[in-house]
């Protein structure tokens, strides 16, 4: 097993910063190297574009994953993707210009030049715009290898229950619920079980989900699931599962966004 193959992603990650953070200090904001004439390791300056970076990363890393649990990269690759680099490239220009002025302020008393800002931030949304997409092609590889192509992809769910391997005919499940994190499937014959997963979006690209609507953030249901329809104010709908487990909301609402749609796939 190679080095490469042994470290994980976090550990690359935080290899990286330290490496970066040293360019930037040299390139950007000291401007010297260490065989010029008069030079000193800015240590204050390094620590605070090391912390700089640490904090963006890690709110760019947090984003993401959060933003996973609303964005399926299997359902709609295209919309996700873009929809993922826009509020990356965002959360970033926010945090940076945040830390960079508050920083410099506390550190050094002076404000950063706007000159110098903009260059220093032009680098950090180029090295999050590397992370984001790194963060995608690894996404898009785990859906391509997930074998849903196959007959027996297509008709059984196989994933881990604690610390047994389940495998559940796709026709046998009624519902799929989550909540903190954890992603529950439920089955026609009353049998909730928990499942590896930590969101519903995590299950669509482990999984052949065709046959199941998903109704929001928490539900993803098949036709046998649906016991009653109720239409609510705002073009909401109620929609009453089945079968009822005891810790499990007994009903889901739907979004006007969603219900035409939702009465459509329920009546084909």
């Amino acid at each position: 097993m190679t080095i490469a193959k042994r470290l994980t992603h976090n550990q690359v990650r935080y290899t990286l910063l330290p490496i970066l953070a040293l360019a930037l200090v040299h390139f950007v904001s000291y401007r010297k190297l260490p065989f010029e004439e008069g030079y000193q390791f800015p240590l204050a300056t390094f620590s605070s574009v090391l912390l700089i970076c640490i904090i963006c990363c890690e709110a760019n890393n947090f984003s993401y994953n959060r933003l996973r649990e609303r964005w399926s990269l299997k359902l709609q690759p295209v919309a996700t993707m873009l929809k993922q680099l826009g509020t990356s490239l965002a959360l970033t220009t926010v945090v940076f210009a945040s830390m960079v002025y508050s920083l410099n302020y506390l550190f050094f008393g002076h404000v950063t030049p706007f000159t110098r800002f903009l260059s220093s931030l032009f680098v950090a949304l180029l090295i999050i715009l590397v992370e984001t997409l790194i963060f995608i092609v690894r996404d898009l590889k785990r859906v391509n290898e997930q074998p849903n192509g196959t007959a027996e992809a297509n008709q059984v769910w196989v994933y881990q229950s604690g610390n047994k391997t389940l495998r559940t005919p796709k026709e046998a499940i009624a519902y799929i619920y989550s909540q903190s994190g954890l992603v529950y499937i439920v089955t026609q014959a009353g049998e909730k079980q928990l499942t590896q997963f930590s969101s519903i979006n995590e299950l669509i690209e482990a999984n052949d989900i065709s046959g199941f609507f998903r109704l929001n953030r928490q539900f993803m249901v098949s036709t046998a699931a649906v016991r009653e329809i109720q239409k609510e104010v705002n073009q909401k709908l109620r929609v009453s599962l089945q079968p009822a487990i005891l810790s499990i909301p007994k009903e889901a609402i739907v979004s006007r966004y969603n219900s035409t749609e939702f009465k459509k796939w329920v009546q084909s």
